[in-house]
């Protein structure tokens, strides 16, 4: 007797074409879920770190304006934004950071924050703080070593600094100087308080920022005596 083939000849080339393209659709089901899963977690992971980047620059910025004084020959100069030599604020603070723990010495210092664009990544700026120990004399302040700088935060898109008065009215920029002939009408002054904003990329082909925002207030510029009324 012979047995007759049929269905124990195995799968047809159509049912195995069939089961390939199931299964292509199963992977690639997965691999976009997979992938779709993946750039979420990236994306909130570089949120995460931008979040970061600005809590560590606020939190530098408020210690040194909180800190801030105003001796008789440094003043206190705010640009408010960019302009052409990136120097946004250059004040004296308190708050001078000694790096150099044999030979360092603490004290007041002048500090300045500036903005320089980012060569290794178009379209980027760079924050930039540094820091010279001053020495107090008679006439004010007395620089008593080279400067210090370092990078602050990176991955920047702008920085803006905005001013505010003792009557609470805001301002674009702060110039503390009062010319000699006019100090019997007018009387050097810090702000009441100092507001920072921070603007960080967070995808540059769409163009989607993050902006940080804070104000910060200057105990000193508070304090200072009203100018006397003249008779």
């Amino acid at each position: 007797m012979h047995k007759s083939v049929g269905a124990d000849s195995g799968f047809t080339l159509m049912e195995i074409m069939l089961a390939i393209l199931i299964l292509g659709m199963v992977v690639a089901m997965v691999s976009v879920s997979l992938s779709g899963s993946i750039n979420v977690i990236e994306a909130t992971m570089d949120r995460g770190e931008l979040y970061y980047r600005a809590q560590i620059a606020m939190e530098r910025i408020s210690e040194d304006l909180t800190a801030t004084v105003l001796p008789a020959n440094v003043e206190f100069i705010g640009k408010g934004e960019e302009n052409d030599d990136a120097v946004l604020l250059s004040f004296a603070s308190m708050a001078h950071l000694v790096f150099d723990v044999e030979n360092g010495k603490p004290g007041m210092g002048i500090i300045r924050y500036g903005l320089q664009p980012d060569e290794e990544e178009s379209g980027q700026l760079l924050l930039l703080r540094s820091d010279t120990l001053c020495r107090p004399t008679e006439e004010g302040a007395e620089l008593e070593e080279e400067e210090t700088a370092f990078l602050l935060s990176d991955r920047l898109r702008s920085v803006k600094f905005a001013f505010l008065d003792r009557e609470g009215e805001t301002l674009d920029s702060w110039d503390s100087t009062v010319r000699e002939e006019d100090l019997d009408e007018k009387k050097r002054q810090l702000p009441a308080a100092v507001s920072c904003t921070l603007e960080y990329w967070l995808d540059m082909e769409e163009e989607i920022s993050i902006i940080f925002q804070s104000t910060f207030v200057l105990p000193v510029g508070l304090i200072q005596p009203e100018e006397e009324d003249k008779p």
